[in-house]
């Protein structure tokens, strides 16, 4: 018998691969901090962060976030006693969210590149 793949299961999917990435990201993000104590390599570093390809990967990690963010919001709704009927319409609307918000994010992260 396959899998009947509906919105909840894909949201919790969503949810918990954006949790690893973001868990992930956060090493890696803490490791390059700390070993930048020397002043040469901190400036090299913030040129390297105004490469187009970097502010791409930073609006990938936004979208990360903000879906991460309202997939969370979604379960703690449903959690506190929303009924599951409105499971897709609220995972649409949380998506609906995340678009809007990210153009308007990405309209500030790249004001700065072009």
């Amino acid at each position: 018998m396959r899998y009947k793949w509906n919105t909840g299961s894909i949201a919790w999917l969503v949810h918990r691969v954006t949790g690893i990435i973001l868990t992930l990201y956060l090493i890696a993000h803490i490791y390059v901090l700390s070993h930048l104590k020397d002043p040469v390599a901190y400036d090299k570093l913030m040129a390297l962060m105004k490469n187009p390809i970097i502010k791409i990967g930073e609006l990938i990690l936004f979208a990360i976030v903000l879906k991460h963010v309202f997939a969370g919001i979604r379960i703690t709704l449903l959690e506190i006693g929303v009924s599951t009927k409105y499971q897709k319409q609220i995972a649409y609307a949380g998506a609906a969210v995340v678009a809007v918000l990210w153009f308007i994010g990405a309209f500030y992260f790249l004001k700065e590149v072009f």
